[in-house]
C-alpha cells in the first residue's frame, strides 16, 4: 500500500521534471528567436538552469525505481545468497546514509534562504528558494526511495529497482522464437 503510494508520488516527480526538460527547450528556443529579432529575453539562461537543476533533481526517485540508474554490479554479480545480499544491504545502507544526509542539508538550505529572503543575482530576482525546491524534493524522494529498498533487502524481499532490471531485460514473449 505504501510502496504504490510511493511510486505514484515517483512517477509524479518523474513526470515534473519532464516538465522542466520541455521548459528548458523552450527558454533556449524562445532565446534564440529573440536573438534573430537582436533582443534577449531576461534571465533565460538562469531560468533554463533552475529548470536544469530541477529535471536533474526530480528525476532521481523515478529513475531509481525504474532501474535506469546506472549501477556498478560487478562484485553483486559475483555474490550470491548471503553474501551477495550483505552487500546489497551495505551499498544500500550507505547510499541511503548518504543521500539521506544531503537532503537534510539541502531543505535546511531552503528553510534558511527563505528566512532570510535571499534572491537570485539575475536580471530578473527570484526568491531563491523557490528554484532550490527542486532540489530538495527531489533528493528527498531519492533518500526515502533507497530507504525503501534497504528496508525491502533487509526484510529479504527483491528490492524494485531489481525487479525492474529484470523486467527490462527480460526477453519478450516469443521473441527468438522462428
Amino acid at each position: 500500500m505504501i510502496t504504490r503510494g510511493l511510486d505514484a508520488v515517483y512517477r509524479a516527480a518523474g513526470a515534473l521534471a519532464g516538465v522542466f526538460l520541455v521548459a528548458i527547450c523552450v527558454i533556449v528556443t524562445a532565446q534564440i528567436v529573440a536573438r534573430q529579432f537582436e533582443t534577449i529575453i531576461p534571465s533565460a539562461d538562469q531560468f533554463a538552469g533552475f529548470c536544469l537543476a530541477a529535471t536533474s533533481f526530480l528525476g532521481l526517485a523515478y529513475s531509481f525505481r525504474s532501474g535506469s540508474h546506472i549501477r556498478v554490479t560487478l562484485f553483486v554479480q559475483l555474490l550470491s545468497g548471503t553474501g551477495g545480499r550483505i552487500m546489497l544491504i551495505l551499498a544500500l545502507a550507505m547510499a541511503a546514509w548518504i543521500t539521506g544526509l544531503l537532503a537534510w542539508h539541502t531543505l535546511y538550505m531552503v528553510v534558511q534562504n527563505a528566512s532570510r529572503g535571499e534572491l537570485t543575482s539575475g536580471l530578473v530576482p527570484v526568491p531563491l528558494w523557490i528554484p532550490q525546491m527542486g532540489m530538495a524534493i527531489g533528493v528527498t524522494l531519492f533518500a526515502v526511495a533507497i530507504l525503501e529498498d534497504l528496508v525491502s533487502a533487509i526484510l529479504g524481499r527483491d528490492t524494485v529497482f531489481n525487479q525492474a532490471e529484470a523486467e527490462r531485460d527480460a526477453p519478450l514473449d516469443g521473441a527468438g522464437d522462428i
